[in-house]
């Protein structure tokens, strides 16, 4: 939470944390849009500023990671289907 009273959007590496240890395969297409959009808007906010550089190599391998834990998702639903969501 900010202190001038402006809630700030979940910060992108936690997001992305969620994503890499996301259990549920009903969930983990959520968490990865969720993470992708949150690193992409934190790229987007340090393109007109002078980015750092080791920030940016973090976001970029981020988006490397998540790109392909969406291919291993995707490869596993056409090998054994849709995950169904867990009822409790």
């Amino acid at each position: 939470m900010a202190t001038d009273g402006v809630p700030r959007p979940p910060d992108w590496k936690a997001l992305y944390q969620l994503a890499v240890m996301e259990l549920d395969p009903a969930k983990l297409p959520e968490r990865i849009t969720d993470a992708r959009n949150a690193i992409v808007n934190r790229v987007a906010e340090t393109v007109s500023k002078h980015p750092d550089y080791h920030e940016s190599q973090e976001l970029t391998d981020a988006l490397n990671g998540l790109r392909v834990l969406r291919q291993e998702y995707e490869r596993r639903v056409q090998q054994y289907g849709e995950p169904r969501q867990k009822t409790d």
